[in-house]
């Protein structure tokens, strides 16, 4: 299983892009490299998600200092604080398993409440789907996002 997410800022339509490491146990942590741009195309971002699900590990060790992991992954994403990083964001997680896609739109519930995703609005298409189909299952999930 790969995993990543996909930020964006609409204020300046800027995109982040990282991979989840699925950690030993179970859960995830956001690990470089991120990937940073503003105006990309559906296209170039799906392009930039098969890059970016490339670096994606599983059962990587957990990290001990979880206070300077969040600092670490606010900087990398070009933001300071929590309210920063929720203030007009959407966000978007995927993973792959089983030959599939999977795409979760989510709701921006704040610096306090975070991103949660919903299962029913989740969009899943096959890996082998060409990367047009790929960039357009990308737009509806940031079409569900809130």
């Amino acid at each position: 299983m790969k995993r990543a997410s996909i930020l964006k800022f609409t204020q300046d339509n800027k995109f982040v892009l990282y991979p989840i490491n699925t950690l030993e146990g179970g859960g995830g942590r956001a690990s470089s490299p991120y990937t940073i741009e503003k105006n990309l195309t559906y296209l170039e971002l799906a392009k930039s998600l098969i890059d970016t699900l490339g670096h994606s590990i599983i059962d990587a060790p957990r990290i001990l200092d979880g206070n300077a992991a969040r600092k670490h992954h606010l900087k990398s994403v070009g933001v300071k604080t929590m309210k920063e990083l929720h203030n007009g964001t959407l966000n978007i997680g995927i993973f792959t398993k089983n030959g599939k896609y999977y795409i979760s739109p989510s709701v921006n519930k704040g610096s306090k409440g975070g991103f949660s995703g919903s299962i029913k609005d989740r969009i899943i298409i096959p890996e082998s789907s060409s990367t047009e189909e790929l960039a357009t299952a990308l737009k509806e999930a940031f079409a569900k996002s809130s």
